[in-house]
């Protein structure tokens, strides 16, 4: 999937949402990185998981994981 605009990345990040309570778990974070074309290892997404939960509450909220895809994870322009 090409790179989404921030408003595309905040409907696919409510879409993998599914219990709407504005965080994602590991689980869903695992189905949307894949939903946006990123292939991890089950490692990889735990240790990316981990490292984008900043606040380190087990979940992640929208705007640590668009800091992550807009650093690390959108594709090259």
């Amino acid at each position: 999937m090409a790179s989404p605009e921030p408003d595309a990345l905040k409907a696919e990040f409510e879409r993998f949402d599914s219990d709407r309570n504005g965080t994602i778990d590991e689980d869903e974070f695992e189905r949307l990185v894949r939903a946006l074309g990123i292939t991890l290892s089950a490692e990889h997404t735990h240790t990316a998981f981990l490292a984008i939960d900043v606040n380190g509450n087990g979940l992640i909220e929208f705007g640590e994981f668009a800091s992550w895809w807009t650093r690390h994870a959108q594709p090259p322009r």
